[in-house]
């Protein structure tokens, strides 16, 4: 699930408007940063790894593990997070049930309590989504 198919699940046809259409911006946005970022860190890990090789002390050595480590860490990290925020969270999300009854679709919110599934995050965002998309 993405974020566009989340909008458009649960808000249905009043979701034309600018918020998709972002959503999905960003959402390419973020893979085209997640194949920028894994091509731009190999070749500057080839280039201090090929560094570390050619180092003539220990510790220009030492220097360059230190940069290779770090450089793996940062590549790690940030495809992590692209991933998450691209895949899933969306499906957390939507299998949380944090949306359900929050578009007035007449979709249940989980019994009385009107932000059940929810955090008061999540339930803000999606009570500042409704105002955006007049629903």
């Amino acid at each position: 699930m993405t974020w566009s198919q989340i909008i458009e699940d649960y808000a249905g046809a009043s979701a034309s408007g600018w918020l998709p259409q972002l959503l999905s911006t960003l959402e390419w946005v973020l893979w085209v940063a997640l194949i920028i970022t894994a091509a731009a860190g190999a070749i500057y890990a080839i280039y201090v790894g090929v560094k570390m090789a050619r180092a003539d002390s220990s510790e220009q050595r030492e220097e360059s593990k230190k940069r290779l480590i770090n450089i793996i860490v940062a590549i790690v990290v940030t495809i992590a997070l692209i991933l998450f925020f691209n895949v899933l969270l969306p499906m957390i999300l939507d299998a949380t049930g944090v949306f359900e009854g929050a578009f007035g679709d007449g979709k249940p919110s989980g019994g009385d309590n009107e932000n059940a599934g929810g955090t008061a995050l999540i339930t803000t965002i999606v009570n500042t989504a409704k105002v955006l998309l007049k629903i």
